[in-house]
């Protein structure tokens, strides 16, 4: 991984041509990202179940290309992360999209409009909530928004953007239900879908920090909404 602040944008890239890879991660210093590459997507799902990424680049190889349906479905399950393929010839480009891939550019690629498409997607991906501050401390919880990872006793968890927002809007009004439509205001998107998509997202959120044992629960109230309530 390249020497940089973790300030800046954190992309995984997952190619298994050196040469490519080579090209594609001058690209992305260029649009200011901070790199982990990877040949292979059975270690990029490990990493990103190991901690969360702004952006991910994937150049589809010859044997990945019969499993590209399964292997983006797998990649969008673990992050909501923009998601930019690489592929063979125009007839790739319905597959990918259709799969789950949020821009589509041919293989052999030209530089430039990599550049442009990864300045494109950090640009589209960028969250109008107020986040949490970059690092803050409450009762023992350390929350790192450069990273956003959640720190406590010992124990760690990193949330994708989404679930991180969603952390945020809840730890900016403690004590206190608020309903979809509130969070929704608040500045909180999933998707076209964010506002069916928030129960899943709130069962997410509970997943990974209720075995920290927190100070704090996430409740949920038929009528009223959900809400983050200190012990």
């Amino acid at each position: 991984m390249h020497n940089a602040s973790d300030a800046r944008s954190r992309a995984l890239l997952i190619e298994a041509d050196e040469s490519y890879r080579a090209v594609i991660d001058a690209c992305l210093v260029l649009a200011g990202c901070l790199i982990e590459a990877t040949a292979y997507v059975d270690d990029a799902l490990v990493a990103l179940e190991r901690q969360s990424f702004d952006l991910v680049v994937w150049g589809i190889n010859d044997g990945d290309r019969d499993r590209r349906r399964e292997l983006i479905g797998e990649l969008r399950i673990r992050s909501e992360a923009p998601l930019i393929v690489l592929d063979g010839g125009s007839e790739a480009t319905q597959v990918n999209l259709e799969a789950g891939a949020d821009q589509w550019l041919p293989k052999p690629f030209v530089p430039g409009a990599l550049v442009g498409s990864i300045r494109a997607s950090m640009r589209k991906s960028s969250s109008a909530v107020v986040r949490v501050a970059s690092k803050l401390e409450i009762r023992g919880m350390v929350l790192d928004g450069a990273r956003r990872k959640l720190s406590f006793d010992g124990s760690q968890v990193f949330f994708t953007r989404q679930e991180w927002d969603l952390l945020s809007i809840l730890m900016s009004h403690p004590e206190r239900f608020l309903a979809a439509q509130d969070i929704l205001q608040l500045g909180w998107r999933a998707g076209e879908h964010a506002a069916e998509q928030l129960r899943t997202y709130v069962h997410r959120l509970r997943q990974k920090i209720e075995p920290l044992n927190l100070p704090c629960r996430l409740l949920s109230q038929h009528g009223q909404g959900y809400c983050l309530t200190f012990k």
